[in-house]
């Protein structure tokens, strides 16, 4: 391709040559040097203005001056740099109709919000569930569509990796999660799908549970009675002795079962009231716990250590923070070999947040099994748990317990070295 100098160097070298000819043909060298000068400036000028308007008239090939030299070259390039951008804006405008057509026919609600939380698109999807028309609700604020406080507040800070679950605004008998997520310039994806189903096979879960526990509890506690008598009867041959006892220790394990089962289905079911708890001596409640596990499941093999803040307080229910407080310190006894030594700490940490952690320095959890300690009768070794007597459901209530002041249950642990179970209760919980 010919450079831009090779192009114009002879119009240039045509201007210098003119200078001397005239200035020899006339004898009036001024009139030499401007006329050629002056003539190759205007020749520019003139075909600068013919490009603005061509620019201006929207670049159209018919309409491209007819120009030589440099100007030639430079329409060329104008001209083939504007095909490709049409080549290009042709490529990304299919995209942008596959990319529109694959989210519109996504089955769940998908809306694009911008920074100040208004629509700015939204599938076909997004007006049946949550009553987003398409055309008219363009430019309005969601949360004149949607009034759910917990979404409006989720809303002023919106987090992709939570699902919110809220009624639908459409149909309050629906079911229906929401999540926004950002993308872009301050631009949120706001998607829901409808989980009604889930919801009420939840609801019909825990109903089953808290009515086939308490219609369990009654005979179970028949037998354990009947097997007590027999136990402590002084006519029982010796060789039903340890048969009794071996049903009277499954009865109370079962009655544990229960018992875990009916607190479970109680948490899941019922909402923390806003003026529930009292103001609780934490580090008493500790002290008293951990003396009785030393008298009972950690007599002569297991160690505890104790590190309280006596003047740190919380506003809690007592029964549901001393199950926390037993589940944690019982579950480093019952699952750790004898000798471990277990660290109990009580105080605030760097956010003002009230910490009740228990760390011992037993045979620690693979990493693999942390995500799921809290499930309902999971188990790491499910051959010991029942050796121990464990029920399978004690983190998964110190979970729920916690979910219930806004707090959290953090697990971390190190094969062979330690393994750690923190509970931590928000500043709004603790007493100033």
């Amino acid at each position: 391709m010919n450079t831009a100098w090779e192009i114009e160097r002879w119009r240039l070298g045509l201007t210098v040559l003119m200078v001397p000819v005239i200035g020899w043909l006339t004898g009036y060298w001024i009139l030499a040097f401007l006329l050629p000068i002056s003539s190759y400036i205007a020749w520019n000028l003139y075909q600068l203005y013919r490009l603005e308007r061509w620019l201006a008239s929207g670049v159209k090939p018919r309409n491209a001056p007819d120009a030589g030299g440099i100007w030639a070259l430079i329409v060329q390039h104008i001209h083939r740099n504007e095909r490709a951008d049409k080549k290009r804006k042709k490529r990304y405008k299919e995209l942008l109709n596959r990319m529109n057509t694959a989210i519109a026919a996504l089955p769940g609600a998908a809306v694009v919000l911008n920074g100040s939380r208004e629509v700015e698109w939204a599938n076909s999807g997004a007006e049946h569930l949550l009553g987003v028309d398409r055309k008219r609700d363009l430019g309005t604020f969601i949360g004149n569509l949607i009034r759910e406080p917990d979404f409006l507040e989720h809303l002023q800070n919106p987090d992709g990796r939570k699902e919110l679950e809220i009624r639908s605004p459409v149909d309050h008998k629906k079911n229906i999660s929401v999540t926004l997520t950002p993308f872009g310039k301050k631009q949120f994806l706001m998607t829901s799908r409808d989980i009604s189903e889930r919801v009420e096979l939840g609801r019909i879960r825990k109903a089953f549970i808290a009515n086939a526990s308490h219609e369990l509890r009654t005979p179970l506690t028949v037998i354990a009675g009947y097997l007590e008598i027999l136990q402590s009867a002084p006519e029982m041959p010796e060789s039903l002795q340890e048969p009794v006892r071996s049903a009277r220790d499954q009865a109370n394990r079962m009655e544990s079962l229960i018992h875990d089962l009916l607190t479970l289905s109680r948490l899941e079911s019922t909402a923390l009231p806003d003026d529930a708890g009292n103001e609780l001596d934490v580090a008493k409640m500790v002290r008293s716990v951990v003396a009785d596990l030393e008298q009972t499941v950690a007599r002569d093999s297991h160690q505890f250590h104790l590190n309280l803040d006596e003047g740190l307080n919380v506003n809690a229910i007592e029964m549901e923070v001393e199950g926390v407080v037993l589940n944690l310190c019982r579950n480093a006894v019952l699952h750790t070999p004898m000798g471990t030594e277990i660290q109990v700490n009580w105080g605030r940490d760097s956010f003002g947040n009230a910490c009740f952690t228990v760390r011992d320095n037993g045979d620690g959890i693979p990493e693999g099994h942390l995500s799921r300690l809290t499930e309902r009768f999971y188990r790491v070794d499910a051959g010991r748990s029942r050796e121990v007597g464990g029920t399978g459901l004690g983190l998964s209530i110190t979970r729920h317990v916690m979910e219930r002041y806004g707090g959290d249950l953090l697990i971390s642990s190190e094969v062979g070295e330690f393994a750690e179970f923190q509970v931590r209760f928000p500043k709004k919980c603790v007493v100033a």
